[in-house]
């Protein structure tokens, strides 16, 4: 995958990145408007609290002013009442604009990635979107959650300290500014090494979630082959490595605070020392040189929390980087602007000179092919494996477009029809039947929402489901766990087929229905598949030619061409590739 190797972000790049992102936040400008408002609020009052401080000091510890102390007593809790409010409401504003931002975010990538052309899901890993869909969008969230709460917050603070400390003394003032410039250089390059250490690490998190995932899923036959050690072993080298990456990002960003707490202790010795030297010499008062000190701190504190959100930063825009990849993709099934709605479909379908080639293989699939299958015809597509089969469906439901030639629906260029229109007129059942965690009914009605109960139940009785489904615990309304892991093999596939007809298709496609049943089943899922062909088009991929014989029209496959054309006794006739199929399976 080309996109899980490390590049550093150029500043064109990162620019870009930061608009894309910044897009999200726009819709919440008057949020973020009254979050600011709040932030320069609670500026102000702590740059009204440190001016204070000194006269304070200055007026009850050294003057022994009562009146100064009873003001203070009274002053000082109203103040910090409204710090109190303006602290919750900027914490409260951001922290929505924050939730709302990666919901949007969140959502967006969902609606994406389900437009996207099957390719994509050949080309990535799932477990890989997993983790740019959780972990990374947790990331996302922190940065613009809490990047402006308190980057804004602390850079108001800093300005608003920097103020008072001019006012107080200019000189000391661009004295204790040198931190500023060193600030920007150590967190120029400790940046950069923290991004590029976060990507790598994000990217190892997205593999150790899939040998999480693939452990899992194939926990039957890890421990049938005893494979446990070397599964772990596996794990834990790239466990290992995300543990090196991450100590990678952690000491840099760990060495931010350290290095700018080195700069301000040698800045305020060299301001205590000359301050010393201004009280002696009677050109600064004490009150105004601890009004300065406690500037400086106030001021000294939130720069460094600003040293230690570069590492937020830099981890969320690595990981920003990751999603918006994502977002970036570009379907390869692309539908035309004016697409072609097709409201009745008498079936007919057309090949003529289809050439494919899968984009990630450099071998063609399917080799200037051309046939016809008329309306309410069974057409079987047979052939040794990698003989371009499947292909055949994948291409019908438009997952795939040929690299040339044209497949014809009722004389229409499937190209210019819509897909959505195309696939609602198309019922499908494979040999990997996915079910989801939810009802029988709601299963059955994937393809048809909507449908009543009645209509579900007639479907499953034309699919030799009725009777097992009323058996279960809540009958229709029965969870059926995750991947229909509560059914048979043949259940699971009657559940397909019950799913394909309450759809009314007027061509059912059938990839390798009963390949994975035993005989019993395989019989009884015939049975009823043989049901519900009439005056359907089908299109039929079979391993097994004892499904194929009543078929109306059989096409053998052979290195992606078409080698033969007949019915079955035509076909044996001919002593040919189909021959030759027939006698080794029997």
């Amino acid at each position: 995958m080309p996109d899980n190797k490390h590049h550093r972000v150029p500043k064109d790049q990162f620019k870009i990145l930061a608009r894309a992102l910044f897009a999200y936040v726009k819709p919440y400008k008057l949020r973020f408007i009254q979050a600011a408002a709040s932030m320069m609020f609670l500026a102000a009052i702590r740059g009204g609290v440190v001016y204070i401080l000194g006269p304070v000091i200055q007026g009850v510890f050294i003057d022994k002013n009562l009146g100064i102390l009873k003001l203070v007593l009274i002053g000082l809790p109203i103040l910090f009442v409204f710090r109190m409010a303006a602290e919750y409401t900027n914490g409260y504003l951001m922290s929505w604009i924050g939730q709302k931002v990666v919901q949007q975010i969140r959502d967006d990538l969902f609606t994406h990635i389900h437009r996207l052309s099957i390719e994509f899901y050949w080309r990535k890993r799932s477990s890989d979107v997993m983790s740019r869909v959780i972990n990374d969008l947790n990331n996302v969230q922190s940065t613009v959650q809490f990047l402006p709460l308190y980057g804004i917050r602390d850079v108001l603070t800093v300005t608003s300290c920097m103020g008072v400390l001019f006012y107080i003394n200019w000189r000391f003032a661009l004295l204790s500014l040198l931190i500023l410039p060193v600030t920007g250089i150590i967190l120029g390059v400790l940046g950069r090494k923290m991004r590029k250490a976060s990507s790598e690490s994000n990217v190892i998190v997205g593999d150790i979630s899939h040998k999480f995932q693939e452990s899992l899923q194939g926990i039957t036959v890890v421990k049938a082959f005893n494979y446990e050690e070397q599964a772990i072993a596996k794990f834990r080298v790239t466990n290992d490595d995300y543990f090196s990456k991450m100590m990678r990002y952690l000491r840099a960003t760990a060495m931010a605070g350290p290095i700018m707490e080195f700069l301000g202790s040698m800045i305020l010795i060299l301001i205590i020392f000359l301050g010393g030297k201004a009280i002696f010499a009677g050109t600064m008062t004490t009150a105004n040189f601890f009004s300065f000190v406690a500037s400086f701190f106030t001021a000294y504190m939130p720069l460094k929390n600003i040293a230690n959100l570069n590492a937020k930063l830099q981890m969320g825009m690595a990981s920003w980087e990751r999603i918006h990849q994502i977002l970036d993709e570009k379907p390869t099934v692309i539908v035309t602007s004016k697409p072609k709605n097709i409201d009745i479909l008498d079936g007919k379908i057309e090949f003529r000179g289809v050439n494919y080639k899968y984009p990630s293989r450099d071998t063609q699939v399917l080799n200037n092919l051309s046939l016809t299958i008329n309306p309410g015809e069974v057409a079987a597509f047979v052939g040794p494996s990698g003989s371009g089969k499947t292909t055949i469906i994948h291409l019908l439901l438009r997952f795939f477009d040929p690299i040339s030639g044209k497949i014809l629906m009722d004389g229409h260029d499937m190209t210019e029809v819509s897909t959505t229109d195309l696939r609602s007129h198309m019922g499908l059942v494979t040999q990997d039947t996915i079910l989801f965690d939810d009802t029988v009914y709601k299963n059955v009605t994937i393809g048809r929402p909507g449908a009543s109960l009645q209509e579900v139940i007639d479907a499953a009785k034309a699919a030799d489901a009725h009777d097992f489904i009323s058996a279960m615990p809540l009958g229709y309304e029965t969870i059926l766990g995750e991947r229909g892991i509560k059914l048979s093999g043949g259940q699971r596939q009657r559940l397909a087929i019950a799913r394909a007809i309450i759809k009314k298709p007027k061509i059912l496609l059938l990839d390798e229905a009963t390949s994975n049943l035993d005989t019993a089943s395989e019989q009884a899922v015939q049975a009823a598949i043989e049901k519900i062909l009439g005056g359907r088009t089908v299109v039929m991929v079979a391993h097994r030619l004892s499904t194929v014989r009543n078929a109306d029209k059989i096409f053998v496959l052979k290195k992606g061409e078409l080698a033969e054309t007949g019915t079955h006794e035509q076909l044996l006739a001919k002593g040919g590739v189909y021959k030759g199929l027939y006698e080794a399976q029997s």
